[in-house]
C-alpha cells in the first residue's frame, strides 16, 4: 500500500506540474494576444498591403456586417499573439519535459525547437512577401478587364492567414525530418529512398491546399515542399559531418 502511494505521489506532482506549465503558457499567449490587440488597427493596414494594386476603382476594403471588423480583430490578436508569445510558450513546455531527458537529448531536441521557430516564420515571410503577391495577381487577372474586385475583410482575413498558416506548417518539414532521424526512427539511406514518394505526396499536399487554383499555383507549392524534404536531409548530412 505504501509503495502505491509513493507511485501515486509522484504522478500527482507531475499533473500538479504540467497545469502550472499549461497556466503559465496561456497566461504568456493572453497578453501576447493583448499587446497585438493593441495595434491591430497598424496590423490590419499592413495585412492588406499586398491588395492595394488591386483597388484602382474601389480603393476600399469593406466589411458586411458591424461585429465584422472587431471579430477579425479578435482573430488577428490571438492567432498573431501566440506566434509572439511563442519563445515564451515553448520555453515553459521545455522547462517541463527537460529534466527527464537526457544531456543529449537535451542538446538536440532545444537545437530543433529553435530551428522549428525560425522555420514558422521564414514560412510565413516567404508567403505573404512572395506567394501571396503572385497568388492575388493571377486570381486578380480573371475579372481585371470587366469586372470591379471589391474585397471584404473577413474573406481576405481568413484567405491571408490560410496561406501564412500552411506556409508556416509546411516550413516544419526540415525540423521534422531531423527530428525523426535523431529518434532513429528512419536512417538516412531510408530517407534518400522515400525522395521519388516524397514528390508525389508534395503534389498531392499541394492539391488539397490550393483547391480551385490551377496547376500553376500547385507547382508553385509543390516545389518548396520538395526543397524542404531535400533540406532535411541536407542538414541530417551536415550533422554528421560536424559530429
Amino acid at each position: 500500500m505504501a509503495e502505491i502511494q509513493e507511485k501515486k505521489q509522484p504522478f500527482i506532482e507531475h499533473l500538479l506540474e504540467l497545469r502550472i506549465t499549461l497556466i503559465r503558457a496561456l497566461v504568456g499567449w493572453l497578453i501576447s494576444s493583448i499587446v497585438v490587440y493593441i495595434y491591430t488597427d497598424h496590423i490590419i493596414e499592413f495585412l492588406i498591403n499586398p491588395l492595394r494594386p488591386f483597388l484602382k476603382e474601389a480603393p476600399k476594403v469593406y466589411f458586411k456586417t458591424l461585429p465584422e471588423v472587431f471579430s477579425n480583430q479578435i482573430k488577428i490578436s490571438v492567432i498573431l499573439g501566440f506566434i509572439l508569445g511563442s519563445p515564451y510558450i515553448i520555453y515553459q513546455i521545455w522547462k517541463f519535459i527537460a529534466p527527464g531527458l537526457y544531456p543529449q537529448e537535451k542538446k538536440w531536441l532545444k537545437a530543433a525547437i529553435i530551428l522549428s521557430s525560425f522555420s514558422f516564420l521564414i514560412g510565413d515571410i516567404v508567403a505573404f512577401f512572395l506567394f501571396l503577391p503572385f497568388i492575388l495577381k493571377f486570381l486578380y487577372s480573371f475579372g481585371e478587364q470587366f469586372l470591379v474586385f471589391k474585397p471584404y475583410l473577413r474573406e481576405y482575413i481568413n484567405f491571408l492567414l490560410k496561406i501564412l498558416l500552411t506556409f508556416g506548417i509546411f516550413f516544419q518539414i526540415p525540423s521534422v525530418i531531423f527530428l525523426i532521424y535523431k529518434m532513429e526512427m528512419v536512417s538516412l539511406a531510408q530517407l534518400k529512398s522515400f525522395r521519388p514518394y516524397a514528390v508525389i505526396i508534395s503534389f498531392i499536399l499541394a492539391s488539397i491546399v490550393t483547391t480551385g487554383f490551377d496547376p500553376l499555383n500547385q507547382i508553385l507549392l509543390a516545389l518548396p515542399l520538395t526543397v524542404l524534404y531535400e533540406v532535411g536531409i541536407i542538414l541530417i548530412k551536415i550533422y554528421n559531418i560536424r559530429r
